[in-house]
């Protein structure tokens, strides 16, 4: 069952487009160049991930974000809430941008990479999603919106919620952001993404509770109790700064 979501596609043109986006998101924009693509989280003040984003650079030295598709508006208003003060023009070229295909939900979830999407924006910190092992966060360039609370849980150890890759005998596709209960009723975490891998058989990147991380089996929203398969992450969760 392959589907794949459209993305969204943000410029940012002018002469303090760099610098902005510098002071506003986890990884160093210094580091974008023609030849390089990025990926980073813009957050709220608290931490919390407004939404994710690959950025590129055109022949004009303007700076591409390349979103989900349904997060483009709530990233557009984000932007636009603190640019104010700064040289720089955002606008959603989304309509004017090539078609690409992108990787399907299920090849994106198994490389252990969540979309931020509508439902789970300003729910997770970044370290939630796996975002320090995944390349998306810098712990060595200067301030940015949310970067107390990143930096805190990363030198600190303060993370307490890690996203898990799971299997479910299940014909239901969750819903991300769905509330995941163990056994005994408990919540213990949330849905991050979701895929089909056939009729009876869905895959999910599940953030949960460190104590609960080998729960044998879950309740999604209101469904059923379903069993749970563990399936290995391509990558090592940082344990430490």
């Amino acid at each position: 069952m392959t589907i794949i979501d459209p993305r969204a596609y943000i410029q940012l043109s002018g002469p303090d487009s760099r610098k902005f986006l510098q002071g506003q998101v986890t990884c160093d924009m210094e580091s974008l160049s023609a030849d390089a693509i990025i990926n980073g989280a813009h957050c709220t003040p608290k931490g919390r991930i407004i939404f994710l984003f690959s950025a590129t650079m055109d022949a004009q030295d303007n700076i591409i974000l390349q979103v989900h598709h349904s997060i483009a508006a709530i990233a557009l208003a984000s932007l636009k809430k603190y640019a104010v003060f700064f040289k720089t023009q955002i606008s959603d070229i989304s309509d004017q941008q090539a078609i690409q295909t992108p990787q399907s939900n299920l090849e994106r979830l198994r490389t252990g990479s969540a979309d931020v999407v509508a439902e789970t924006s300003d729910l997770f910190i970044p370290q939630m999603l796996n975002l320090d092992a995944l390349g998306y966060i810098s712990f060595k360039k200067g301030c940015y919106t949310g970067q107390e609370i990143v930096a805190r849980a990363h030198y600190r150890g303060a993370v307490k919620r890690r996203m898990h890759h799971l299997q479910l005998e299940d014909r239901t596709l969750p819903t991300p952001g769905d509330l995941i209960k163990d056994s005994a009723g408990k919540a213990i975490g949330n849905i991050a993404s979701a895929a089909q891998v056939d009729d009876a058989t869905v895959e999910v990147l599940a953030v949960l509770a460190d104590k609960s991380a080998d729960v044998s089996e879950i309740q999604i929203g209101e469904s059923q109790l379903t069993t749970v398969k563990h399936l290995p992450l391509p990558y090592e969760i940082p344990t430490g700064p």
